[in-house]
């Protein structure tokens, strides 16, 4: 391949002359052969893993060792925030109790009744989920019966 800019060759257009196309195809490979002969000239007698380039692949492992570093690091302080920002709570204590003056003989402990709790019904009952239905036994359910589910809109 020619790359002199001392002789400027005119540009052409493709296909213009297949015997110029040709010679410059014959150029090109010429090229294309002296370049792969260099890189093989240069990867002679290097070890396997310098041309596979896994020196050049060690800052890989401690990109992901720093990266790895500082998502658990923002994890921690994005959870410690939050917990050390939290009210404490004090334990409740129960002024219904009283002081027991023997502790050899356990006294039952008053509580305050609770509550009531009223029974819910289960989301999956209200919504008619586990619910058996029949449908009718001489009817096809694909086949087409011109019904116009759109009608009612109209």
């Amino acid at each position: 391949m020619n790359l002199n800019s001392d002789s400027p060759q005119p540009k052409r257009t493709a296909m213009a002359s297949t015997k110029a196309d040709l010679r410059e195809l014959r150029g090109n490979s010429q090229a294309t052969v002296k370049e792969v002969q260099a890189f093989l000239r240069e990867l002679k007698g290097k070890s396997p893993q310098e041309m596979l380039g896994l020196v050049a692949s060690s800052g890989l492992f401690k990109s992901l060792l720093l990266s790895t570093v500082i998502v658990a690091g923002g994890i921690l302080l994005f959870t410690a925030i939050p917990y050390f920002m939290a009210d404490e709570e004090a334990p409740v204590v129960n002024s219904n109790t009283e002081t027991v003056a023997n502790p050899s003989t356990p006294e039952p402990i008053v509580t305050s009744p609770e509550p009531a709790v009223e029974a819910k019904p289960e989301p999956a009952d209200t919504l008619g989920i586990g619910d058996e239905s029949s449908a009718p036994s001489n009817v096809n359910p694909l086949e087409n019966t011109s019904d116009d589910f759109l009608k009612e809109l109209e």
